[in-house]
């Protein structure tokens, strides 16, 4: 479970919204003080073990089987030659930019409430690249041993040759210096990676300090940054706000609306390179609910936040959901960029325990969909219409979508489970399985798919055509 340092008082306040009035007071930002820890391929030898393992799974039509192959596995980063001097990190998200996947890491928690946590802090940003058919290759790696990270977006600049990497996360408050009020550890980091030199470029290291405890998700829309946050407790201790991507400064702000920010996702069918809408995952307590920005652009220059409508929730009759007790959640639109009304164009969430429900429209809107276990994270392949579902030590569910389930034939419904991915034999010459612990899925390049298996490391899959 992910590390959520413990506050006592929360008391919303205004977010500095421009230059004159910066958020950051004599905030120490450069890499040095931050702690920031560069490695390169040749600190680290066999990061990636280069894996060919097919399986296959089918659903209950003719036609339906869908074939998979492993490809390569990086194992977990250690505490051998690093600066945490702690447990092995763990896969906590995945982002893929063409053929560079990166990768961020964190720490393990303690069982129980996220507040309870007492490990110490370590987070970590790899990248790793697909340099052939299916084979993969260490690059980079920067270590930072005073954050954790839990989810993370990239963007490539080729008028700089980088691509620049964000982290939502925390840092230690103790350690930081910021001095912005309600602040109690969230964060939102950047540093650049060099795509074509493939390294990580230590000056580029940008960081700004935000209102909570945690920055929960961070996603691009209309050429800026959304970073939302939380406490993991349901409580009001939550916001979201609009970054530039040089993070000088917090743009607009919403702390009214938003009690434990879970998740953020863009609607495909809507989306270009200056607006698009975008929708957030929270819960107040037992209540979760989906709101929505409409019309977000880049021109926009109010320093208030566009405000929120409520587009769901499970209260009024909706589905009962349990208070998430695992470290995550998500919200993942199951339809393609050009996809007509549907079946596939459902907005769906991922509630922890609960497994995953369908957002709606309305009070209790949000309904049940399906439970396959613990869900932490969610991802829609739109070139073949299913949906991955992470079920954490449960491993990965596949199921058919509208698009599928509409071409595999009357035996096939919505939701149905296709199957489930299971491990390799071996890893490294070492009998398996390793642990095999999904929190977080990145489809890329069409046929390509890597997940984040917590402590387990990361897998790099290829599916075949179909």
């Amino acid at each position: 479970m992910k590390k959520i340092a413990t506050i006592l008082s929360v008391a919303l306040v205004a977010v500095a919204c421009n230059r004159d009035n910066d958020p950051v007071a004599a905030a120490p930002v450069d890499a040095k003080s931050a702690g920031v820890v560069h490695y390169n391929p040749s600190d680290l030898p066999g990061s990636v073990q280069n894996l060919n393992e097919s399986f296959s799974i089918s659903a209950k039509a003719a036609g339906s089987q869908l074939n998979y192959t492993y490809r390569g596995y990086a194992k977990p980063v250690d505490n051998d030659a690093t600066p945490f001097n702690s447990d092995d990190l763990s896969a906590a998200a995945i982002f893929a930019v063409d053929d560079v996947v990166f990768v961020c890491w964190h720490t393990n928690g303690n069982a129980g409430s996220p507040l309870n946590n007492t490990n110490a802090y370590g987070g970590s940003i790899a990248a790793y690249k697909l340099s052939g058919i299916g084979q993969y290759t260490f690059m980079d790696r920067v270590d930072f041993p005073e954050h954790d990270f839990f989810k993370m977006s990239a963007h490539k600049n080729t008028s700089t040759g980088n691509i620049e990497v964000f982290v939502a996360g925390q840092r230690n408050p103790d350690n930081s210096g910021y001095l912005l009020a309600n602040h109690a550890g969230a964060t939102v980091t950047r540093i650049d990676y060099d795509y074509i030199n493939d390294e990580f470029w230590e000056p580029s290291f940008e960081e700004l300090p935000l209102p909570g405890v945690a920055a929960t998700d961070i996603i691009a829309l209309a050429q800026h940054y959304f970073v939302l946050t939380g406490n993991g407790e349901g409580t009001n201790n939550g916001g979201i706000f609009e970054v530039n991507r040089s993070l000088d400064y917090v743009l607009k702000a919403d702390q009214g609306n938003v009690e434990d920010g879970i998740a953020l996702a863009t609607d495909p069918s809507n989306l270009s390179t200056f607006s698009g809408d975008l929708y957030v995952l929270d819960r107040a307590g037992a209540t979760y609910r989906v709101q929505k920005a409409t019309g977000v652009t880049s021109g926009a220059t109010s320093t208030t936040f566009s405000a929120l409508s409520s587009h769901s929730d499970n209260t009024a009759g909706g589905s009962a959901i349990s208070p998430i007790n695992y470290e995550r959640g998500d919200l993942a639109f199951a339809k393609g960029r050009w996809s007509a009304i549907g079946l596939t164009d459902s907005l769906i969430l991922a509630v922890g325990s609960n497994g995953i429900f369908e957002a709606g429209s309305g009070a209790g809107g949000i309904t049940a969909a399906v439970n396959n276990g613990a869900c932490t994270g969610i991802a829609y392949d739109a070139g073949l219409g299913v949906m991955y579902y992470s079920a954490g030590e449960g491993g990965m569910w596949v199921l058919a979508m509208g698009e599928y389930a509409g071409n595999a034939g009357p035996l096939v419904s919505l939701y149905d489970n296709i199957g489930r991915f299971v491990p390799p034999s071996s890893v490294g010459g070492v009998a398996g399985p390793i642990p095999f612990n999904v929190k977080d899925i990145s489809v890329y390049q069409t046929r390509h798919i890597a997940l984040a298996s917590g402590d387990g490391g990361v897998y790099f899959l290829q599916r075949d055509k179909n």
